[in-house]
């Protein structure tokens, strides 16, 4: 079935000498890979020469004409020119037809037959580059310097600036990477891709974000990319809002996690007023209580973020923000928020492996389940902080080489580890004074942990709405499976030697014979935090790593 948005794509960066651009071709390369992930059929053309720019404009207009097209899109990066009121895409060879005339392609009769074929038009503009040669050559090139400030194109006396305005009819929407007269950037700021294109596929696939929306987002960050020497523009005539993404069920999934927790934690306070709730102190009854208001806060405030993003809420200052700034937000709201809501998932599981194993219980499911859930909310918050900003600093200091994700995937491991460090000596200590029940163990440990981190990294992931996206939810939701394998293997290799060298059974002694004394409880709890925190971590790095891969968005900082 054909698509209902067609769109052509040009990348021209191959132009001889001087006037070479080197993000032109990434650019369009990652426009594509956005429009198919959109469902947008698309034509790419990268280092176009004229005639090859010519017949993709004429594929493209004959799928424009199509009756079942509703939206057509035109993209081009690289170089281009405004003569006489009109733009001009340049070809890379468009001083090679002739000696005294420069082949020129018009964006304005592109886009009238856009007009007069499809209900919706759309034109992006990532053109008039920095190269202070550009124009010097092309006016070489059949445009000759006459009287005053007016040239000559082909025997046609016209004048020469920068990109002017386009002239449209209604329901078009055109995007300037720079404002009409001034220049856009190459990508040496943006790392490979040119300051708007960096922007615009960072939100293209951005659920039910209005179209006039996005593009003020990428002016905020193009500017703040360029120091202020570059301002995107916008002309439209759009009757109604646009979305390349529409589908406002998908914003619900950033607060899945939530409305999870929301449900288990209203299931524990459910389990623990079933059996004689009136003879627990008061404060494990409010205790009780505070689980599912917590979740039911968190859950609000996932709602008022989806309510804040549809009116158009961005805060452009986090651009500006240094990396490490940066980083420590996304590690305390992540971290913290994924590390509460993974709890209440690993607590469950936690709770009932230790209840099975558990031979004359002396307490119900419900009162265990309340203690483990603040156990593990107690672990998993600053398992998620540690690992996600390990994590990012790691990845900073491999930046430029072939190892960043083996530094990533080091540096989530040993946040993990010394989330466990800081953690398991006090919870050794709570529960280990507890002489009515039997040990923790790194058995009963493990299986609960792993899984509760696995959704742990769903949430850090599914919990940010200005990125999330279909193809994010699934790999988020694959990359947590494959992480589960993963840390499964890490947790073999770094516990089947603590076994075969008697290790475990060695600590397991050493807190039998200490069962009454808080300090050598804790001394054991370190022990043992140790390998589990950097099998935690392992599994939350690996999860990082996947999600980015498969989703081709970061998520650190």
């Amino acid at each position: 079935m054909a698509s209902r948005t067609q769109a052509l794509i040009i990348g021209n960066g191959a132009y001889e000498g001087d006037l070479r651009l080197d993000s032109p071709p990434k650019d369009a390369n990652s426009v594509a890979a956005c429009f198919g992930d959109l469902g947008i059929e698309y034509d790419l053309v990268l280092d176009a020469t004229f005639e090859q720019a010519t017949e993709a404009v004429k594929s493209f207009l004959e799928r424009v004409a199509r009756p079942t097209t509703e939206v057509s899109i035109l993209y081009y990066s690289g170089h281009g020119m405004q003569l006489k009121e009109t733009n001009y895409i340049v070809p890379v060879d468009y001083d090679t037809a002739s000696p005294e005339t420069a082949s020129l392609i018009s964006v304005q009769s592109i886009l009238d037959t856009m007009t007069d074929k499809s209900s919706i038009r759309i034109v992006f503009m990532d053109a008039c580059r920095n190269n202070p040669d550009a124009q010097q050559a092309v006016l070489g090139k059949g445009i000759r310097y006459d009287v005053g400030k007016d040239f000559k194109l082909d025997g046609n006396t016209v004048p020469l600036s920068g990109l002017a305005e386009i002239k449209t009819k209604s329901n078009t929407f055109i995007a300037f990477a720079a404002a009409p007269g001034d220049v856009a950037y190459d990508g040496a700021v943006a790392g490979g891709l040119s300051p708007f294109t960096a922007s615009l596929v960072r939100y293209l696939d951005v659920v039910d974000l209005p179209l006039s929306n996005l593009t003020s987002r990428v002016r905020q960050e193009v500017l703040a990319a360029t120091d202020n020497r570059q301002r995107t523009w916008d002309q439209s005539s759009l009757m109604a809002p646009f979305y390349f993404n529409p589908g406002s069920l998908m914003l619900f999934a950033g607060n899945f996690m939530a409305l999870i927790g929301l449900v288990v934690s209203l299931t524990i306070y459910t389990l623990y007023l079933s059996d004689c709730w009136w003879c627990f102190p008061r404060s494990h009854l409010l205790a009780a209580m505070g689980l599912p208001a917590i979740t039911l806060t968190i859950l609000l405030f996932g709602v008022q973020n989806v309510y804040s993003r549809l009116r158009g809420r961005f805060e452009g200052a986090k651009t500006v923000r240094s990396f490490m700034v940066r980083l420590l937000l996304t590690s305390v709201q992540k971290g913290l928020l994924g590390g509460a809501l993974g709890s209440l998932v690993a607590a469950p599981v936690l709770s009932t492996l230790y209840y099975a194993g558990w031979p004359n219980p002396v307490v119900s499911l419900g009162e265990l389940m309340l203690e483990i859930t603040y156990g593990t909310a107690f672990a998993a918050c600053p398992l998620g902080l540690l690992a996600v900003l390990f994590a990012g600093l790691a990845r900073q200091k491999a930046v430029g080489t072939t190892y960043s994700q083996h530094w990533t995937f080091l540096g989530g491991s040993l946040g993990g580890l010394l989330a466990g460090a800081l953690t398991a000596p006090f919870l050794t200590a709570f529960f280990g004074l507890m002489h009515d029940r039997p040990p923790m163990t790194p058995e009963l440990l493990l299986p609960g942990s792993i899984v509760g981190a696995a959704f742990l990294v769903l949430a850090i992931v599914n919990f940010d709405f200005e990125r999330l996206s279909r193809r994010r939810v699934w790999a988020s939701v694959a990359s947590s499976v494959v992480s589960l394998v993963i840390g499964l293997a890490v947790a073999l290799i770094v516990f089947t030697p603590l076994y075969l060298l008697g290790v475990v059974e060695s600590v397991q002694r050493y807190l039998e014979s200490h069962a009454d004394e808080p300090i050598p409880l804790m001394k054991g709890g370190f022990i043992y935090g140790l390998p589990v925190g950097f099998v935690l971590g392992a599994v939350i790095a690996s999860a990082i790593l996947l999600t980015e891969k498969w989703s081709r968005k970061t998520l650190l900082a």
